[in-house]
C-alpha cells in the first residue's frame, strides 16, 4: 500500500523593500509617514550610538560591547508594533530594542561598564534585562506569554534569539509550550549569518530556520531582516494573531552582523571581506533612506539636522553615563533573596570590615546608600 502524505511544509518569505529603495506596492503596509520617519530615526540613531560605544570601549571607557550595526531593522522596528504593557525580552545584542522602547542609552552604557544600575527601564514598560547565557530566556518568555493569556487582556510577549541559539534545546522547549497552549508569544530569530565564528550553514540542515516552527504547531515565516517594512509587517501580523488567540509566531529575520561578534572578537579570522561587502549593499538604513527620499518625505537638509541632533544626543548620554556616582559595593548583596542566607550575611559583613580596614570607618560614611533590600 503506498505511503500517504498527511502533512506538508509551506514556509513563506516576505520582502517588500528592495535594495534600490523601491517597494512592492501590493505588499506595502498601511503606515503613516510619521511612523516611517520614526523607524528611520531609530535606526539612524542607534547606529551612530553603536559607533560611539565601540570608540568608548577601544579607549578603555567601556567594557566588552556587542555591536548592532547591520541589524537595526530587526532591533528597532518590532517594538513599534507593541504596547508598553507587552513583555519584551531581547538578547545581549538588544540595545536597539531597548532604545526603541524608550530606554535612555546612558543606562545601556552603564550596564556594559559592569554596573547593574544600567537595568533601568522606562516606567510602565514590561521589559526584562537580557541573559548572557544564550537561550535561557526563551522558556521564561513562554511563561510570560502564558501569564498574558491567563489575564485575558490581549497582551503578548516578544523575544529574540540568534541563529546559533535556535539550535539549542531551549527553543524546542519554549515552542513546545507555545504551540501546545496557543500562547501569545512571538519569537524572532535574528539570523545574522554567524554564531560567533560558526556559520549558519553549520547550525542546521534545514533550508530555513523559520520552518522549525512547523513541528510545534507554531506559525513560521521568513523575512528579509534588512527590510524594515517587511519586519514591521511580519511583527504586526504576529501581534494580531497573538491578541486574537491564534497562538505563537516564529519570525526568522535574515540579516547580517556587519561588525565583530563583540569588541572581544576578531571576525576577520573566520569570514571574508567580500562577504561583508556584499551585505553592505543590503544595508537596512541606506535602502530605507532611498525609500523615504523617493516618497519625498526626506531630504539632505533633514538628514543633516538629524546628524546634528544625534551627535548632541549621544554626547549627552555619554556625559550622563560618565558622571554617574560610583556605586556602593555593598549593593551586590541587595535584591538577591527575600531573606538573605547565612553565607551572604557573612560575606557582606566581611566586605564591610575590609572597607573599614582599607579606608577607615569614614569610607563607609562617604559611600552612597545601598539600593534594594538586604533582609
Amino acid at each position: 500500500m503506498p505511503l500517504k502524505t498527511i502533512a506538508s511544509l509551506d514556509i513563506k518569505r516576505l520582502e517588500i523593500l528592495g535594495v534600490d529603495g523601491k517597494v512592492d506596492k501590493a505588499l506595502m503596509p498601511k503606515v503613516s509617514d510619521k511612523l516611517l520617519l520614526e523607524m528611520y530615526r531609530l535606526m539612524f540613531q542607534i547606529r551612530a550610538f553603536d559607533e560611539r560605544a565601540i570608540l568608548l570601549q577601544r579607549s578603555g571607557r567601556l567594557g566588552t560591547y556587542p555591536m548592532i550595526t547591520g541589524q537595526e531593522a530587526t532591533q528597532c522596528v518590532p517594538p513599534l508594533a507593541l504596547k508598553p504593557s507587552d513583555w519584551v525580552v531581547p538578547t545581549y545584542r538588544g540595545g536597539g530594542v531597548y532604545f526603541a522602547r524608550g530606554m535612555q542609552m546612558r543606562y545601556g552604557l552603564l550596564y556594559w561598564a559592569g554596573d547593574d544600575r544600567g537595568t533601568q527601564f522606562p516606567d510602565g514598560n514590561c521589559d526584562m534585562i537580557f541573559s548572557i547565557p544564550v537561550g535561557t530566556h526563551l522558556t521564561q518568555v513562554a511563561g510570560l506569554a502564558w501569564g498574558q493569556k491567563l489575564k485575558g487582556q490581549g497582551g503578548v510577549a516578544l523575544t529574540y534569539c540568534g541563529d546559533g541559539t535556535s539550535s539549542k534545546g531551549d527553543l524546542h522547549e519554549a515552542l513546545t509550550f507555545a504551540g501546545q497552549f496557543k500562547l501569545p508569544a512571538i519569537y524572532i530569530i535574528e539570523n545574522n549569518g554567524w554564531a560567533i565564528s560558526v556559520p549558519r550553514k553549520r547550525q542546521a540542515a534545514s533550508q530555513t530556520l523559520a520552518q522549525k516552527a512547523w513541528g510545534y504547531g507554531v506559525h513560521g515565516v521568513q523575512v528579509d531582516g534588512n527590510d524594515a517594512l517587511a519586519v514591521y509587517t511580519a511583527t504586526v501580523e504576529a501581534v494580531a494573531r497573538a491578541r486574537k488567540g491564534d497562538g505563537a509566531t516564529l519570525i526568522e529575520c535574515e540579516t547580517y552582523r556587519m561588525g565583530h561578534h563583540t569588541t572581544a572578537d576578531d571576525a576577520t579570522r573566520y569570514r571574508e571581506d567580500k562577504e561583508v561587502e556584499s551585505w553592505k549593499k543590503k544595508d537596512p538604513i541606506s535602502r530605507f533612506k532611498k525609500f523615504l527620499t523617493a516618497k519625498k518625505i526626506w531630504n539632505d537638509k533633514e538628514e543633516g539636522t538629524l546628524k546634528t541632533t544625534t551627535n548632541a544626543w549621544i554626547d549627552q548620554e555619554v556625559k550622563a553615563y560618565e558622571e554617574f556616582p560610583a556605586p556602593n559595593p555593598l549593593n551586590m548583596f541587595a535584591d538577591n533573596y527575600s531573606a538573605a542566607p547565612w553565607h551572604l550575611i557573612e560575606q557582606r559583613a566581611e566586605l564591610e570590615e575590609l572597607l573599614k580596614f582599607k579606608g577607615g570607618a569614614k569610607i563607609l560614611m562617604e559611600l552612597p546608600p545601598t539600593e534594594g533590600r538586604f533582609p
